[in-house]
Parts: structure tokens; C-alpha cells; sequence
């Protein structure tokens, strides 16, 4: 295997760029340097030091207009009872919310009755 800049060394080993100059210059970690002064690593070296990152899964996300599209409305996989729960606790949130709104709405129509209308002349604070 080639050997590996300190570049590639910090994406393929779990460690961070400035922990891998320290090693470096502290002798914990052997190198040569290119003729340029670029240190050149040998995979061995860094498999003794640190362990390498697990790969990462890549991240596919679905276009709402992508979701569902063969059967709408139908979920499946094994995380299907799991969002039909979340799914019926939100609804039921949603209408309290509603409720919550109409009832505040309700409120403040009848505080607004009780407001004397805008054009009324304002009362004077002292009798003389």
C-alpha cells in the first residue's frame, strides 16, 4: 500500500490533523519527509496508533414527491408501527393545537366586544 500524506491519514484514521503533527514532531510516529518536506506515512505506522474511521453509509434522501410512490399511503420496513405511532401523536397534538387556537380566538372576539369602539372620546383623568 502507498504511503499516505498526513492529509489522507486524518480521512482514513481517527484522528485529527493536529494530533498527527504532534505524533509526528514528538517521534511517536515514524515518517520520511519528501524532498518538497512533505511528510510521507506508512499505513502500518498509523494502524498501530490509531484505528481507522468506519465507513460511512451514504445518505439518501427522498423528494417528498419521491416518498410512498409506488403504494401511497402504505408504510413498510420495520420502522412502519413506529411512525404510524408518531404519526397519530402528532395528528393528535395538531388538533389540540387547533382546539387551543380556536379557543383563543374565541377570547380575544369577546375582549373586543367589550373594547369601546375606536371613534369614542377618550375619558378625562381630572374632573376640572
Amino acid at each position: 500500500m502507498p504511503k499516505l500524506s498526513p492529509r489522507d491519514a486524518v480521512k482514513v484514521y481517527q484522528v485529527s490533523r493536529a494530533t498527527l503533527t504532534k505524533a509526528l514532531s514528538d517521534g511517536m510516529l515514524s515518517a520520511a519527509k519528501t524532498d518538497a518536506g512533505h511528510w510521507q506515512i506508512e499505513p502500518a505506522e498509523l494502524a498501530r496508533l490509531y484505528q481507522p474511521r468506519a465507513p460511512q453509509k451514504a445518505v439518501t434522501r427522498a423528494r417528498p414527491g419521491q416518498v410512498g410512490r409506488d403504494e401511497p399511503g402504505q408504510i413498510t420496513g420495520p420502522d412502519a408501527a413506529d411512525m404510524a405511532a408518531r404519526l397519530a401523536r402528532a395528528e393528535a397534538a395538531l388538533d389540540a393545537e387547533r382546539d387551543k387556537s380556536a379557543l383563543l380566538q374565541r377570547n380575544l372576539d369577546d375582549l373586543r366586544r367589550m373594547l369601546p369602539p375606536p371613534d369614542a372620546k377618550p375619558r378625562r383623568w381630572w374632573p376640572w
